[in-house]
């Protein structure tokens, strides 16, 4: 075996970002989802509706970037867009049922078993303080908390 490989911690962390990207990318290929639908999907299972330009900004998409994969996930039949009374510029988005049962059926499967092999050797203690990191982590780059 080669010597360690040492790698600064931003190096680190691109390097555990692209390893999910690249798991979490074939698998949704699989099921006919582009970059940036399983994102929106998941969030729109967990919250239900929602604004689009709150969905936006939930999922750090820019509001043409949006636009784009809530016209595919509309033409698909995974979501509806309304507008919401008194108010024709605020759109809000939500599943419909057949986006719900791509979501339960599909998309929370997969993602479940991803985050399960990364974190395979961790407790259950370990998996939340990780979490938390990451929460405060995101927190300090942004000054936004993730909850």
């Amino acid at each position: 075996m080669g010597k360690r490989m040492i790698l600064p911690f931003n190096l680190l962390i691109l390097k555990v970002f692209h390893a999910q990207k690249n798991r979490v990318r074939p698998a949704m290929a699989e099921i006919g989802l582009s970059p940036g639908q399983p994102k929106l999907l998941t969030f729109l299972a967990l919250h239900g509706e929602c604004l689009q330009k709150e969905l936006a900004a939930a999922c750090d998409i820019e509001p043409a970037t949006i636009s784009k994969l809530l016209n595919l996930l509309e033409e698909n039949g995974l979501i509806a867009r309304s507008d919401r009374a008194g108010d024709r510029r605020a759109v809000a988005v939500d599943l419909t049922e057949k986006g719900r049962r791509l979501y339960e059926n599909e998309i929370r499967v997969r993602i479940e078993k991803i985050n399960s092999d990364a974190l395979r050797d961790f407790s259950e203690a370990e998996r939340q303080e990780f979490e938390r990191y990451l929460r405060r982590m995101y927190r300090n780059l942004t000054g936004m908390p993730l909850d």
